[in-house]
């Protein structure tokens, strides 16, 4: 392990074109993680306001919320219920919206709703709580008028909020007020009286003890099912399609990063042929060998990760601020993980190499 060690010091050159392959792979996988987590988040905020409470759909609809109808009576039935501490309808629409006077029309999705959050203030009577991303695309501000829908119904701006798009930026209008709309916007697909397309449920422990029950055994609580934020994201058509593709990309990265560091070592092994033959003479063992090629592999990969972070971050602070691109500390850690096992793995594909090296043969 020292001669590894002083190899790269006295060295380095060598690991320099390896190095750098190696880095720009991981500004790669970088980069497509990062649009993977800013696509899935651009379409998951509203679901994501809701962490900590359930979900509440019509079992049949999938967990998609415009397929599913949650009948009139099961609100009360589920509030009744010791293990609930609230409940309130929720609901959307696709429709258009524009600031009052303007003609810059936006396409949003309209929530009604009637259960605050952490994320969320309890809808008021007063006005609207907005997308920060509408406000970005309009110029709104809080106290500015919105004409929404078809019928350019007018709500006040009481708050913009950060990070609710989902799909499109959203508006949150109180229950009644959404009804309306949406009935205005999609009049084919009116809810019956008392109904809703989901239900928001705050359970009184963890929301794990009721997800994915049917949560209850009247004839008012079957057909419908709840499910945390995080399931109803994952059942979401477009976030499944999105994860396949990406994941598959970055899968194909990590495979190639193999090959780079395998070819690498490889090569290495045949130039010391001589070296290591004359070292399993002195008495060291296989294990020792490679020992030292596992350390100058996760030392490449240590350098080339720190490189790579910070042009990665670099570069996608170039680029344009409407792209959905976002590195989470998650991805990075996921990444940087994935980079050192793949070096190690691919230092270690030398194993049989080494283990037929004869000294007395490569000696001669």
């Amino acid at each position: 392990m020292r001669i590894a060690i002083r190899e790269l010091q006295r060295q380095p050159g060598r690991f320099v074109p390896v190095t750098a392959a190696l880095t720009l792979l991981v500004v790669l996988l970088l980069v497509l993680g990062g649009f993977l987590d800013g696509l899935e988040g651009s379409q998951t905020g509203a679901y994501r306001a809701h962490d900590g409470l359930l979900l509440v759909f019509a079992d049949s609809a999938e967990l998609q919320l415009q397929r599913s109808v949650v009948q009139s009576g099961i609100a009360d039935e589920l509030d009744a219920l010791d293990d609930v501490d609230a409940v309130g309808r929720l609901g959307r629409v696709d429709t258009t919206a524009a600031p009052q006077g303007t003609d810059d029309v936006e396409d949003v999705a309209v929530f009604g709703y009637e259960l605050g959050t952490d994320v969320l203030p309890a809808p008021s009577e007063d006005g609207a709580v907005v997308d920060a991303t509408l406000a970005e695309l309009t110029g709104i501000e809080v106290g500015d008028v919105l004409e929404i829908g078809p019928a350019a119904t007018p709500v006040t701006v009481t708050e913009l909020v950060d990070d609710l798009t989902q799909g499109s930026p959203t508006v949150w209008l109180p229950w009644d007020q959404w009804g309306q709309v949406a009935t205005d916007a999609a009049p084919a697909d009116v809810l019956p009286d008392g109904a809703s397309q989901a239900l928001v449920l705050r359970p009184t422990g963890s929301p794990a003890d009721l997800a994915g029950t049917s949560l209850g055994g009247t004839s008012l609580a079957e057909g419908v099912e709840a499910v945390t934020p995080e399931d109803a994201i994952l059942a979401l058509d477009v976030v499944q399609q999105q994860s396949s593709t990406f994941e598959g990309i970055i899968g194909v990265t990590f495979a190639v990063t193999l090959l780079v560091i395998a070819l690498f070592f490889a090569l290495i092994v045949l130039e010391r042929v001589g070296l290591y033959a004359v070292l399993k003479a002195l008495g060291a063992g296989t294990r020792d060998l490679l020992t030292g090629l596992a350390v100058q592999a996760v030392a490449i990969s240590a350098v080339a990760l720190v490189t790579g972070i910070v042009v990665a971050f670099a570069f996608t602070g170039l680029l344009p601020a409407d792209l959905p691109i976002r590195i989470l500390p998650a991805r990075v850690g996921l990444i940087a993980g994935g980079t050192v096992f793949t070096a190690l793995l691919g230092s270690l594909l030398t194993l049989r190499r080494i283990v037929r090296i004869d000294p007395a043969s490569a000696i001669g």
